[in-house]
């Protein structure tokens, strides 16, 4: 059959110049962005959502693992007359970017969060953190001092070696061996987080493949197996309440309450949760943020 002069084109031969194409763009974005991030040091833009219209702005930075929603149970036991509550997704997490250049260290986390504070025009705020979120609270009042009102601190990883203290120093060595496994990826990653029964549902979206596990595996490495939250906390003049679950099994708490008895601004606190928000946990939390801004004393109130 003639062709008539016309150029036929097979559909497969159409569609392999078409993907080169794009895959040309995809790679020039992807050296956009690098450079843009990784080379000029400028920040990435969260997603995040706000509620409320009140004056005093709430940041809630959630943990390994999760995303904004986490923070649901708390967001409807807030004022929204009083407060506006910003709820990031962290990098690697939900909706935010999730480049595979980066550390995923508490320092990257909190330079995008400081960077989503200055677009909404936020000079001042309370900073609530639950696990990870926390060390990226911590590291937000260590970079933005002036930045961070108070801290609220839900069931916070934190890690110190401090040889006097001996039994902080075991269940460290413990949980770290649990996390290096985690980090490993399947088999030992899924074994693990098994053994891990509350955060295993959570977690096992991100087991599907490398590129979604990368975050999770590089924040365990270098936020949370750290020891910088603690060493932020010691010498702490921000307000710090530290609540911790009773039953929670994810994060030890073993011996902070005296490692940390010589800073007066730091008070602690238990509920019986496990590692998660529930509504008792959930009203526990919305009774401390509207508690006034006093010094503390270390000690909190046990909510059963």
């Amino acid at each position: 059959m003639s062709s008539c002069g016309l150029r036929i084109f097979s559909k497969p031969a159409v569609l392999s110049r078409l993907a080169r194409k794009r895959g040309s763009a995809v790679n020039l974005q992807q050296w956009l962005n690098r450079t843009w991030h990784q080379r000029l040091h400028q920040p990435f833009r969260l997603a995040y959502t706000t509620f409320g219209r009140g004056t005093q702005p709430i940041l809630l930075l959630h943990g390994l693992a999760c995303d904004r929603t986490f923070w649901n149970p708390l967001i409807a036991q807030l004022d929204p007359e009083q407060y506006t509550v910003i709820v990031p997704d962290l990098l690697g997490h939900g909706q935010s970017p999730s480049p595979g250049y980066i550390n995923y260290s508490s320092a990257d986390q909190a330079q995008a969060v400081a960077a989503l504070c200055g677009q909404l025009g936020v000079d001042k705020c309370v900073v609530v953190g639950h696990s990870m979120g926390c060390l990226v609270a911590t590291r937000l009042a260590t970079q933005q001092p002036s930045l961070v009102e108070r801290l609220l601190l839900y069931e916070p990883p934190l890690f110190a070696d401090v040889p006097e203290f001996r039994t902080h120093q075991r269940r460290r060595a413990f949980y770290f061996s649990i996390y290096e496994r985690i980090a490993q990826i399947p088999p030992g990653g899924v074994l693990m987080t098994r053994m891990l029964s509350r955060v295993a549902k959570k977690w096992a979206r991100h087991l599907a493949n490398e590129q979604t596990w990368l975050p999770i595996e590089r924040s365990l490495r270098n936020s949370i197996m750290q020891p910088h939250g603690f060493e932020e906390l010691r010498d702490t003049t921000v307000l710090t309440d530290i609540v911790h679950g009773r039953f929670d099994v994810v994060v030890p708490r073993s011996g902070l309450k005296k490692m940390l008895a010589h800073n007066k601004n730091i008070r602690f606190y238990r509920t019986t949760d496990r590692h998660g928000m529930s509504k008792l946990s959930a009203r526990h939390l919305a009774k401390i943020i509207a508690s006034p801004i006093q010094p503390a004393d270390n000690e909190g109130v046990e909510e059963e």
